[in-house]
Parts: structure tokens; C-alpha cells; sequence
């Protein structure tokens, strides 16, 4: 079964903050659409990802091994996302200068 990885980084969030509004705010995204991507994934999933009535909320073995794998993949857009920014200031990258043979001897 193939995982939207961006349901996984959702999840991440939702963990690692302990709450759904927390953690659709730690992404930029409204609470509903985090509810109802984890809605969706244990539906697909057959199986709970957080135990019901706890607060804050407390995810199930499942829901924490998933959540690793999207923190992972939250981590690596992250870098990659500050590696385009560095490329975009000119903090990082590789610069050439060309030139005639007459110029470059000197």
C-alpha cells in the first residue's frame, strides 16, 4: 500500500505537538484538513493511530513508528528548502569567471 508521504508529515506534526491544531499550525494548514488526513489515513490503514479521549493526544506504536518516518521526510524538505534558499542569496553554489587568455595570465 503506497503512503502520501505528505499524510506522513502531517502525522509528524500532529506527534510532535501533541495536538491536531497545533500541528496544523506548525505546518501552515487548517485544523480541519490535518483531521481529516488522519481521518483518512486510519481509514486506509485499518487501524488507530492515536488513542481516543486522551490529551493531549497520545499516538498508538503504529502512530509513533509512522510519524518517525515522517519527520524524516519533514527534516529533508527542510534542508532542502534552506539549500534553495542559500542558492537564491548566493550563499552556496559555484561561481565561474571566463575569460581571454590575455586577461587571466595577469
Amino acid at each position: 500500500m503506497k503512503i502520501d508521504e505528505r499524510h506522513l508529515i502531517q502525522l509528524a506534526a500532529v506527534v510532535k505537538s501533541g495536538g491536531v491544531t497545533e500541528g496544523a499550525a506548525l505546518l501552515g494548514l487548517a485544523q480541519p484538513a490535518v483531521s481529516r488526513t488522519l481521518s483518512m489515513l486510519e481509514k486506509r490503514l485499518g487501524e488507530p493511530l492515536f488513542i481516543r479521549g486522551r490529551r493531549p493526544l497520545q499516538p498508538t506504536p503504529l502512530g509513533i513508528a509512522l510519524a518517525e518516518h515522517g519527520l524524516t521526510m519533514l527534516a529533508a524538505s527542510r534542508k532542502a528548502s534552506d539549500l534553495l534558499e542559500s542558492f537564491r542569496v548566493g550563499k552556496s553554489g559555484v561561481v565561474r569567471v571566463g575569460g581571454s587568455p590575455f586577461f587571466m595570465d595577469s
